[in-house]
């Protein structure tokens, strides 16, 4: 079992909270700047509407105009209400995202002193068992299940913060909007979805302590994105790949062919956790990411957002340079049945789709 294997279930309770605190800052800011824009819509309407009135008024009298001020009236002071629920929502949007941000930052504090302690926890495990020493191994690794369990508490505990104080700010805003304000209608005392789902696609702003394919971005059932389904090349267009062995594979284009050449180049070269240094030490999506920048393609960081391009439908219609996707885990296909990652050391090994009991994802073609 791989280092990942070992931390990836320990750590990801509190990957999943970080998910779930993530934020999207551009949207963040197209609400504050669309709740200015109706504040000063509705200002300059009630002005144009005062003017209005008071050249009308200058010139009619009695019951009637009585009336007509009376409606103007209520106009201004809907509008002045509007005006002042547009601003508490913009200043709870800004609160909100404060409140988030302090969430994520604590989160992830808690994730790399995680990693941190565990890492120590290993070497030492590693080092006593060399010695022969079983059961001072054992108690190490006893210690890192303690640890897991303690980080995933004090995650949930900050995650539970989180939400409450959201809670607060959505309760502050119905209180303060007024039985005929437009909150009335919608807003209850829980966070509402924009505040604390998970992002789609790749737009999370923080991710799981980049630490490259040690932590998944779900638990249980996997989700798939909507992505295209790959098209086999034209026969004779791909490009020629040497495998180990002696064998050739045809990879769909001279990018695939590339990644899958840097790929096999660092066969042998150990697992690091986090690691993207090339000849000397990296993790699984350490190496398919340096692979395909070699081939001129910059692909994300981690596992868990290494399925893009397009999706492969089956294992019969892999090609050179496909990755192989679980939630924590990924490989590259280089052909003939084989699979390249960075196990412990990099390697080589048949094409398969279990994995320590990880959720596979599927097959994807960065290069569409």
């Amino acid at each position: 079992m791989t280092v990942e294997q070992v931390l990836t279930p320990l750590v990801q309770p509190a990957a999943d909270a970080q998910r779930q605190l993530a934020t999207d800052d551009g949207a963040i800011d197209g609400v504050g700047r669309a709740h200015g824009g109706v504040q000063s819509a509705l200002h300059s309407s009630d002005a144009d509407t005062g003017r209005r009135n008071a050249n009308l008024s200058a010139g009619w009298s009695g019951a009637s105009s009585d009336r007509r001020q009376e409606e103007a009236a209520r106009i201004s002071a809907a509008s002045q209400r509007l005006q002042q629920y547009s601003g508490d929502v913009r200043k709870a949007v800004t609160r909100a995202a404060e409140i988030l941000k302090v969430g994520q930052q604590t989160n992830q504090k808690l994730i790399d002193d995680f990693m941190r302690k565990a890492a120590g926890l290993l070497r030492a495990a590693a080092a006593l068992r060399a010695a022969g020493d079983t059961a001072g191994a054992q108690q190490k690794l006893t210690e890192l299940a303690k640890l897991g369990a303690e980080v995933s508490g004090q995650s949930g505990m900050n995650l539970d913060s989180v939400m409450g104080q959201l809670t607060g700010v959505v309760g502050e805003l119905s209180g303060t909007s007024g039985a005929t304000s437009p909150s009335s209608a919608g807003l209850s005392g829980a966070p509402p979805q924009s505040f604390n789902a998970a992002p789609s696609g790749g737009s999370s702003s923080t991710g799981a302590g980049g630490v490259g394919g040690a932590v998944s971005s779900g638990a249980g059932a996997s989700t798939k994105k909507r992505l295209p389904v790959a098209i086999p090349p034209q026969p004779g267009t791909g490009v020629m790949v040497n495998l180990p062995g002696g064998g050739q594979a045809e990879a769909p284009n001279e990018t695939a062919a590339k990644a899958v050449r840097a790929a096999l180049g660092q066969l042998g070269v150990p697992y690091v956790w986090g690691g993207t240094s090339p000849g000397d030490g990296l993790d699984c999506s350490g190496l398919t990411q340096y692979a395909y920048g070699e081939g001129g393609l910059d692909i994300p960081r981690t596992s868990r957002e290494q399925d893009i391009g397009a999706e492969v439908p089956s294992a019969d219609q892999l090609l050179p340079g496909d990755l192989v996707c679980w939630d924590g885990h990924v490989a590259m296909y280089i052909g003939d049945g084989q699979i390249v990652e960075a196990g412990d050391p990099v390697q080589v090994g048949p094409l398969r789709t279990e994995n320590a009991g990880m959720n596979f994802v599927g097959f994807y073609r960065p290069t569409g």
